[in-house]
């Protein structure tokens, strides 16, 4: 998590967790997800800026992702 994320979720009052209680594995599961779905339709590049996060979220809801 980046200083910009974690400001927003603290000016946000949004509780940032790791996973649940005795879940260890949780992050495998949504990471697992993140290569079947997300990653087969935007690639593995790493996008940056406030521009491409609004397109992305586009993207994302006309996939209904």
């Amino acid at each position: 998590m980046n200083e910009t994320i974690r400001a927003w979720c603290a000016g946000s009052k949004v509780e940032f967790t790791r996973c649940r209680p005795y879940q260890k594995n949780d992050q495998a599961h949504v990471e697992q997800k993140n290569g079947a779905i997300v990653r087969r339709m935007v690639g593995y590049r790493r996008y940056t800026g406030v521009a491409i996060a609004r397109e992305l979220d586009r993207f994302y809801q006309t996939m209904r992702l």
